[in-house]
């Protein structure tokens, strides 16, 4: 209901500017901008033709981007194509020359006078004189806030609450991105050898330590590191070479000896991968003869 009410808010507004901007007396842009200045919502009108400049900003857009925006763009109509995000640049191109489907909200960052970027989306209104496109109107929303939210949910559903390494839906999301094509990767398993004890005689909270410094040593020589569950965590790496790959495979094994983490790991490597579960499988087998190994040498030393 609330945004069925703000749909049609927006719509009555732009309804309003539209009849407005057609009305081109000095008394119909003074009514304008009373109706305008105390919104919060940021509302602009720019005309593209006959010449390129901003008609009407309203004051709130200095609350958001800081003092002395509105009189910049006044004064220089191309300010906003400084100060939007590069990556939505095109898109504001394509809104000034009638290439974007304006029935649809525009998402796009814009640069705040200390150099950050904020989100914001657009309803975008195009004026047309016959067939040419003479100006835009908008009403411009921050959605910061709720793109800060959708951001952060997004993170927590594809990584690992406890380490922060990606989870399995982000590592059956990537495999299966790898599905149709047939490139060079390779697969390092890892699976702790003393989390069960490590819970049993010192509680679970020095086993969620163990875990952690576990992530850390992996993280800190790869980005792709996903925790499948318990104390099993897998390297991937994709279109390297074998060398590369089994550099960071001793790299790790290293890691793990200096940190005094008792880890069991194996690595698998393919040219060309057509069968995933055939590496990973090859990869597991490895780890296994290494964690047999590792109980050989300790059931010795003792």
């Amino acid at each position: 209901m609330i945004e069925l009410w703000s749909g049609i808010a927006i719509g009555i507004s732009l309804s309003f500017i539209a009849y407005k901007i057609r009305d081109r007396s000095k008394h119909s842009d003074e009514t304008l901008g009373r109706f305008t200045d105390q919104m919060k919502d940021v509302i602009y009108i720019f005309d593209v033709k006959p010449v390129f400049r901003f008609r009407y900003i309203s004051p709130s857009l200095d609350d958001y981007l800081g003092e002395g925006t509105v009189a910049q763009n006044y004064e220089d109509p191309y300010d906003c194509f400084r100060r939007i995000h590069p990556d939505d640049y095109e898109l504001l191109v394509n809104k000034v020359t009638g290439h974007v489907n304006y029935d649809e909200p525009i998402l796009q960052r814009w640069q705040t006078n200390d150099g950050r970027y904020l989100w914001f989306e657009e309803y975008t209104t195009p004026i047309y004189e016959g067939a040419e496109l003479v100006a835009v109107q908008g009403i411009i929303r921050n959605v910061e806030a709720a793109v800060a939210e959708r951001e952060a949910l997004v993170y927590e559903s594809r990584h690992d609450s406890l380490t922060g390494v990606w989870n399995r839906r982000a590592f059956d999301e990537t495999i299966d991105r790898w599905k149709d094509k047939s490139i060079a990767i390779g697969v390092i398993i890892v699976d702790l050898n003393d989390l069960k004890r490590v819970n049993d005689e010192h509680g679970h909270s020095a086993g969620d330590q163990l875990l952690q410094r576990t992530a850390h040593v992996l993280t800190s020589r790869s980005l792709k590191v996903y925790r499948l569950g318990g104390d099993e965590f897998v390297v991937l790496m994709s279109e390297v070479a074998q060398s590369l790959f089994d550099q960071l495979s001793l790299d790790i094994r290293d890691a793990f000896d200096e940190a005094k983490i008792s880890a069991a790991l194996g690595s698998a490597w393919h040219e060309q991968v057509s069968d995933f579960k055939a590496l990973y499988d090859e990869a597991d087998r490895n780890m296994y003869v290494h964690k047999h190994r590792l109980k050989q040498e300790t059931s010795l030393v003792h």
